[in-house]
């Protein structure tokens, strides 16, 4: 620090600063005001370090079927290692996935890949999985489905959007426990806290003992809509129901 000031001084000496404004420098200087301004760099002005921007060792990725090309490379610029566990379903992907596994990871800069399928399914009943299953295959005829390895014992209900109220008394009625859900009725309210309401593509993910789909063939069309519909009758651990509206015969209108 002293040869900072020393050095300092003598420039201003150099330069011809005299009289009151060369002793007022040079007092500055020597001052303990400018020492801490030199050389303490808690003064400064700080950043934090961005604990997300890495570089890590491995990576975890989970719902990996919705990731785009520039968030993969954004994972691998993290990851120089490029050493990544990965989950997916492309059956689940709402933008369409017409990609192998391996094609879509080679692509986007991966180099040795272990591939491993999950083939038993231990959450939803067969009931259920007979139905959704011809739903994803109409849009993906090659999706990994897999085998339910229990039966629930109660079979896929199918009825009227009139019959909603009902159908929640009579299952909360029955079930001390447990939670249903309403999937597709924006303007529902649920009658308990057992009872929740979502929109298809915010059920992704989630379980549920009963759940109701509300007008299913509204969720959408092509693969957004088709995905959307085996991803909700899929959150039902228990039981299914599905639900629709009347709907006017085709080329019947008003006069």
């Amino acid at each position: 620090m002293a040869r900072v000031v020393d050095t300092l001084i003598e420039a201003t000496a150099n330069s011809g600063a005299d009289g009151d404004e060369g002793e007022g420098l040079v007092s500055m200087l020597r001052g303990e005001d400018a020492q801490v301004s030199l050389v303490n760099e808690a003064e400064l002005a700080t950043v934090e370090p961005d604990v997300l921007a890495g570089p890590f060792a491995h990576i975890v990725v989970d719902e990996a079927q919705e990731l785009t090309d520039a968030e993969w490379q954004m994972l691998l610029l993290r990851c120089p290692s490029r050493s990544f566990t990965i989950v997916g379903d492309r059956a689940q992907a709402r933008h369409g996935f017409t990609e192998s596994w391996r094609e879509r990871l080679e692509r986007v800069g991966f180099g040795r890949i272990d591939l491993a399928s999950l083939s038993i399914n231990y959450r939803t009943p067969e009931e259920i999985m007979t139905e959704a299953e011809p739903v994803i295959r109409t849009v993906l005829p090659d999706a990994n489905v897999p085998t339910s390895i229990r039966s629930g014992g109660a079979p896929v209900v199918h009825g009227s959007v009139a019959e909603l109220s009902s159908i929640l008394d009579t299952w909360l009625a029955a079930h001390a426990d447990g939670i249903a859900c309403v999937i597709g009725d924006p303007a529902f309210q649920p009658p308990s806290s057992r009872v929740r309401s979502l929109t298809p593509e915010l059920s992704k993910g989630l379980e549920f003992d009963l759940v109701v789909l509300v007008d299913p063939e509204d969720f959408g069309t092509g693969v957004e809509g088709a995905v959307d519909r085996y991803v909700a009758m899929t959150r039902a651990t228990r039981q299914l129901v599905i639900l629709t509206s009347p709907r006017a015969p085709s080329g019947c209108g008003p006069a």
